[in-house]
């Protein structure tokens, strides 16, 4: 028999705690630890519509990358989004475990597969975040890297702050939002550093440094961790039906 306590004493192995920012909440967020599970539904962010196909395909668990609750909440009423979500799991019976910020530093999580994606290998931990920094197998024109960082992450467009040079081989990558402080960037040297999104002024402050940013979207260099960590789940639960959710999509439209 799996229980929820198995899964988050499997989390805690795969993505410590201890690796989570203070302001982060990751864990268990409704449910109880010992509950069974015999389906876990896998995704990236924490929607009704997941929730709603959790009960659907009568998952006991829901393993998300982004929190279920984020901020602090002084009332669950169905008329806020936040609290709907959490009435949706509690009447349906359905779980939910968080593994966040844990999850983007640790040693296979997803700035790893983010790193994996895009092909890059000899990666090191870039500056004190949770950004890697790694090399292609060959330097490759810039023109081209922004081609395949497309088909990689599945997006049909970025955003570019900053200007490359010539060719790319050494990439950072910084999955989500790009949070991390520039000096840190700077002394690794790369040719080009893949994340999420930027602000603004971090951007001009990139460019004016003679640094390459290439904006990715939040959603598309995150989910590739959900594959991954769907198969970790698989393989150290073989008895558990693990399933991604495979309908979630950018929340972002380009026209």
């Amino acid at each position: 028999m799996i229980t929820c306590g198995d899964v988050l004493d499997f989390l805690q192995e795969l993505a410590p705690s201890e690796l989570a920012e203070e302001w982060d909440n990751i864990g268990l967020m409704t449910g109880s630890r010992d509950k069974k599970v015999s389906r876990i539904l896998v995704c990236l962010d924490m929607t009704s519509d997941v929730l709603n196909h959790a009960a659907g395909i009568h998952a006991d668990l829901v393993v998300a990358h982004h929190p279920l609750i984020f901020r602090g909440l002084k009332k669950v009423t169905d008329d806020d989004v936040t609290g709907n979500r959490i009435c949706i799991a509690i009447r349906n019976g359905i779980s939910v475990i968080s593994a966040h910020t844990n999850l983007d530093h640790s040693d296979s999580g997803v700035n790893v597969q983010l790193a994996n994606v895009l092909g890059l290998s000899d990666l090191e931990v870039l500056g004190r975040g949770p950004g890697r920094v790694g090399m292609l197998k060959e330097s490759i024109g810039f023109e081209t890297f922004i081609s395949n960082v497309k088909a990689s992450l599945g997006t049909t467009h970025v955003r570019v702050a900053g200007t490359a040079g010539p060719v790319v081989r050494k990439v950072a990558v910084f999955s989500g939002s790009f949070d991390d402080d520039l000096e840190a960037v700077m002394r690794s040297c790369p040719d080009v550093v893949v994340t999420g999104e930027l602000k603004h002024h971090t951007a001009l402050d990139a460019r004016e440094a003679g640094l390459c940013f290439i904006a990715a979207g939040h959603f598309s260099t995150e989910r590739v961790v959900v594959p991954y960590l769907a198969g970790q789940l698989a393989a150290r639960f073989p008895l558990v039906d693990v399933r991604c959710f495979e309908q979630e999509n950018d929340p972002f439209i380009t026209y």
